[in-house]
């Protein structure tokens, strides 16, 4: 791939990505880094989207997986109860990470863990009343900040991302 230079009008809009690019284009014009623009800005982008959840989380005690093994829990529907290991299929965490979340969540009093009246041996997470509350008190202050991010795109800009992001993440 041959390195471009970039106009002088749009040195303006450059991000930390299309340096990280260019740069790479210098030091090894052989490499194709072209992806980077892409992957590169997914990847900054819901790691600030992680941080801005995660802030607002911390204020109630809370971290993101915390909240998002809760609001996991609550999107169930009735009972609002689940296996660990369904749990950990649904929020990507190891099984480690997600006994000591578990842990947290108990101690706090917004789950409780137990077994199933079907099956003794099927241990499961529930909600408790302190947890669904929790849940119903942020889950739209949480959903406010996804629109936030996407408060620079129209109509027509979010339904082409929302395509192009599925088609990637197949």
């Amino acid at each position: 791939m041959t390195f471009h230079a970039v106009p002088v009008h749009l040195t303006k809009m450059l991000d930390l990505i299309d340096k990280l690019v260019a740069d790479w284009r210098r030091e090894r014009p052989g490499s194709d880094a072209a992806a980077m623009q892409i992957v590169g800005r997914i990847i900054r982008l819901g790691r600030r989207y992680e941080q801005d959840v995660a802030q607002m989380l911390r204020a109630h005690g809370i971290s993101y997986s915390d909240f998002d093994v809760l609001a996991t829990l609550r999107r169930s529907g009735p009972p609002h109860e689940s296996a660990p290991t369904q749990l950990q299929q649904n929020v990507l965490l190891s099984s480690g990470a997600m006994t000591a979340c578990l842990r947290r969540l108990e101690s706090a009093g917004l789950i409780a863990r137990g077994t199933t009246p079907a099956d003794r041996r099927r241990l499961s997470a529930k909600l408790t009343p302190k947890g669904f509350m929790m849940v119903e008190s942020l889950i739209d202050r949480r959903f406010a900040l996804a629109r936030q991010s996407l408060a620079g795109l129209d109509a027509d800009q979010i339904a082409t991302a929302e395509d192009m992001l599925r088609r990637l993440g197949r």
